[in-house]
């Protein structure tokens, strides 16, 4: 009589942590979060350029809601400001003007920037 059990060579199982390793799971969260904001801007970088014709200056708020960065954790980070302030704190784009009380970027500045960094 024999036993209904199958037997998983050594080599076998070593090769199967291998594979196990290169899955998205294991890849670091700060780099899944960076290439979805890479991929928001650039999805959403013409539609910004196209809804601000005509304008010098663009609101910060205007900004984050064109380029849906609020949609890249939407539990974590539902306004959408810490994914712009990392932006900003990594030097992709440059610092807002206030004017009257609102943070407004210069729209030239702005979009040369996030065309370069985007590609």
């Amino acid at each position: 009589m024999g036993y209904a059990v199958h037997y998983i060579s050594t080599e076998e199982r070593k090769r199967r942590k291998v594979k196990k390793k290169y899955r998205r799971e294991h890849v670091t969260s700060k780099a899944i979060r960076a290439k979805d904001m890479k991929n928001a801007v650039k999805w959403n970088l013409p539609k910004l350029e196209y809804d601000t014709t005509g304008t010098d200056t663009v609101e910060r708020s205007i900004v984050i809601r064109i380029l849906k960065l609020d949609r890249i954790s939407p539990t974590t980070d539902p306004d959408g400001d810490h994914a712009m302030q990392q932006l900003i704190s990594e030097g992709i784009v440059l610092k807002p003007k206030r004017v009257g009380g609102r943070r407004v970027f210069d729209r030239a500045d702005l979009l040369q920037s996030l065309k370069a960094w985007a590609r």
